[in-house]
């Protein structure tokens, strides 16, 4: 899950993003980041970079704009379809007008109500959210979101990962070649089902078949061939009996 915040009143937004951070831990809602800010263009800005669904809580009005957030919210739909909008507002009387800027928003949630009921409806949206995308975040993919990429492939499908120059990296898939910037080092750190098979390769491991020690290779279920240093070879025999 990927949550945005928009609200322009600092206090108002630490309060939420601790109430959502809390109720994700609470109920186990996994999430990649929260982002609040009072800046609608960095929020869609980011839209296209996100790794999964977004989640959007904003307040209608900002900086004394009144209808600032559905004008957002119609700008965030020519780019993100299929994210769920949340409008958390003093502003109810606006509701039956939202209508008209055709962003389909889950809710209104009042500003004003008392805590322990707002906190209820937050919690009724996330839940919503993890119903709807449930198929999403099950599935297995392996995430690469760093300063320079975000990358987002389904993990069956990673063979293996080298490095390319200094600095970047070459991600092969059973249909891709994917080239980023980082180090193996990271990536190594980030599943223990790639695995060192030489100083500058990763394998995914449920991809081997088969070793030949006197070419040093292993070789892939796709039938290519990945070089395995003789220090590693033992790692690799073991991994292999081991299936």
């Amino acid at each position: 899950m990927s949550i945005f915040i928009l609200e322009d009143d600092l206090y108002q937004a630490q309060r939420m993003q601790q109430m959502i951070q809390d109720i994700c831990e609470k109920e186990q809602i996994p999430y990649n980041f929260i982002e609040t800010t009072s800046r609608a263009d960095e929020i869609v800005s980011k839209i296209a970079c996100c790794t999964y669904t977004p989640i959007y809580f904003l307040d209608i009005e900002i900086k004394q704009e009144i209808r600032k957030g559905l004008e957002v919210a119609r700008e965030i739909r020519t780019i993100d379809s299929e994210g769920i909008i949340v409008f958390v507002t003093t502003h109810s009387e606006l509701a039956p007008i939202s209508y008209q800027y055709m962003v389909s928003a889950l809710t209104f949630i009042e500003k004003d109500l008392p805590y322990d009921m707002r906190r209820k409806l937050i919690k009724d949206c996330l839940a919503h959210y993890v119903k709807t995308n449930k198929g999403v975040m099950d599935k297995d993919y392996f995430v690469i979101d760093n300063s320079y990429t975000t990358i987002k492939v389904p993990f069956d499908t990673v063979e293996y990962i080298m490095t390319d120059e200094p600095h970047r990296l070459e991600l092969v898939t059973t249909n891709q070649l994917i080239r980023f910037y980082g180090t193996l080092k990271e990536i190594e750190q980030m599943d223990e089902r790639l695995v060192r098979c030489h100083k500058s390769v990763l394998i995914n491991k449920m991809h081997m078949q088969q070793l030949d020690s006197k070419q040093q290779l292993v070789q892939l279920t796709s039938g290519k061939q990945v070089p395995v240093s003789r220090r590693l070879m033992k790692t690799m025999k073991t991994l292999l009996k081991e299936g």
